[in-house]
């Protein structure tokens, strides 16, 4: 794997605090001493039980001082049932349900300020008072270190004819083992060389222990990147960079034999916001989803066709549009999603030309494009198979030409843009969509590659991954994700996890790029 691609750090620790209101007395003589359970479920998980507050005697009006602490998952749905129980203080007696919340994590953090009431009910479905729950994002580290190191003197590993093209290699120290965790640029013939400032986080250098020693080892680049001569290693912390002021190393390269010297020329602890500080400060996702009607998917009145419905289940591409749109909606306040066709002749109500269109509205409708919610979105998808002659070529650069300019509309609002499109991997204008997607890098946008079927999906895989423009210049960040169904059609929740697992950090690198924090 290439070590310079990004790998996402997207974890958090929620904190859960509830209180309730207007609570049914369940006692007779006095009031009620209400507790609150959590039960948390994540999703492909067995139910655990988060623990229990403590009971506030005869109070119906309870605000509880104890909260819960759970892991956050972007990627996966996350099941909360709050209990709230009366506390029998009777000894051998059992303590009551007075009313329980089914909702999830998702739901609340999506809430404005992640804040939500709700109706807590008995098991006769009756509403027997209020529970109020509020989230707020522990406490964590999400610091990164700015460096920026020249070499002075380095070893020349090139003989008369030439200098060493040095590069620095970093390694974190991870038990017995040193693991690459970021490698700078080459520097051609330069035994003076001053290398790009690069930002690095705190945890994927050291594992947040300022005064773990992380390594840098010197190699000159030889033979197009194969057989590279090492120069020389030190050892250095955060701790020594920052609080010893430390700045130069000699590089070790054998006994008594130096490599020359590596300096810090800059240093700067920078602390980032996270992708949970955007969702609290009201960043909302806009999903956009398009789906490849090509030949090559096989006619959908018959069984062999990807298009076809074997089962209750559906087909990969309706198990696919629910893994994205069932995690991504929790983020949509609206909960409307556009979803359209490529590579196909539609024959639609509103829309019926008689050509191969690379961009239709699967409503048939362009100026209303939108259908509401989950259900709406896999009732408009089996709605229209019947009204679209599939042809082809597949072509992916109009949608996503079209879902760029969306995303530049939403660029000066809190809307992020999500691409989800789907498609058995025959990509007939690949320099295009190499281009546009080049283009996408500087606006609020991603790209999520789902490769339908079992063909060659080695397109598809050349766009996940950082391309440069025809103009040479290097992507200021990677926007694509490639997944195949295929390994992962036997569990929802992998699927979810491996379509969604970059995209916190594909947002807060977008922000980060552009300098932008959240206002709260």
């Amino acid at each position: 794997m290439d070590q310079n691609k990004s790998i996402p750090e997207e974890r958090y620790q929620l904190e859960i605090f509830v209180k309730a209101k207007n609570l049914k007395d369940m006692d007779t003589f006095s009031k009620s001493d209400p507790f609150c359970r959590l039960l948390h479920t994540i999703q492909g998980e067995k139910e655990k039980c988060e623990g229990d507050t403590e009971f506030q005697k005869n109070n119906l009006n309870p605000c509880w001082e104890k909260s819960f602490i759970i892991d956050y998952i972007f990627e996966l749905n996350q099941k909360l049932v709050f209990q709230v129980w009366d506390k029998n203080q009777s000894a051998g007696s059992d303590d009551l349900l007075m009313g329980e919340v089914e909702t999830t994590v998702a739901d609340i953090v999506g809430a404005k300020d992640m804040k939500c009431e709700f109706e807590l009910k008995n098991k006769k479905g009756q509403c027997v008072g209020t529970l109020v729950v509020n989230i707020d994002k522990q406490p964590e580290d999400n610091q990164f270190i700015q460096l920026s190191w020249i070499g002075k003197d380095l070893m020349n590993t090139d003989g008369f004819f030439g200098k060493s093209d040095p590069f620095l290699k970093f390694y974190k120290r991870v038990g017995e083992d040193w693991l690459p965790v970021h490698k700078t640029e080459m520097i051609k013939d330069n035994l003076n060389p001053e290398w790009k400032p690069f930002q690095i986080s705190f945890k994927r250098l050291c594992g947040n222990k300022q005064e773990e020693k992380f390594k840098v080892e010197c190699w000159d680049v030889h033979e197009k990147g194969t057989n590279n001569q090492f120069m020389g290693h030190f050892e250095t912390s955060i701790h020594e960079i920052i609080n010893e002021n430390k700045s130069e190393f000699n590089l070790e390269y054998q006994a008594n034999k130096s490599g020359g010297k590596i300096i810090l020329k800059e240093k700067k602890v920078i602390k980032r916001p996270t992708f949970m500080d955007f969702l609290r400060d009201g960043e909302q996702i806009n999903l956009i989803i398009g789906v490849d009607y090509t030949a090559q998917n096989g006619n959908p009145n018959f069984p062999d066709s990807l298009h076809a419905f074997k089962t209750q289940n559906g087909n990969q591409y309706e198990t696919a549009i629910k893994a994205c749109a069932q995690i991504l909606l929790n983020y949509d306040y609206d909960k409307k999603v556009a979803m359209y066709g490529f590579g196909a002749v539609p024959h639609l109500p509103n829309y019926n030309v008689n050509e191969t269109e690379q961009c239709f509205p699967l409503t048939g409708d362009f100026q209303k494009p939108e259908v509401y919610g989950l259900e709406g979105l896999v009732n408009l998808y089996k709605q229209t198979l019947p009204n679209l002659q599939f042809s082809g070529p597949g072509c992916l650069g109009e949608i996503l030409n079209y879902s760029k300019q969306i995303a530049e509309f939403n660029a000066k609002k809190k809307i992020y843009t999500v691409l989800l499109i789907l498609t058995c991997g025959q990509i007939h204008d690949l320099h295009q969509t190499t281009e546009i997607i080049a283009q996408c890098a500087n606006i609020p946008i991603s790209v999520i590659l789902v490769g339908v079927g079992d063909f060659d999906f080695k397109k598809l895989e050349f766009l996940d991954q950082d391309q440069k423009q025809l103009q040479k210049e290097v992507l200021t960040r990677n926007v694509v994700q490639f997944v195949p169904f295929a390994p992962f059609s036997h569990s929802l929740p992998i699927l979810q996890r491996e379509l969604l697992a970059e995209l916190p950090h594909q947002l807060t690198n977008y922000k980060s790029l552009l300098g932008l924090v959240p206002s709260k």
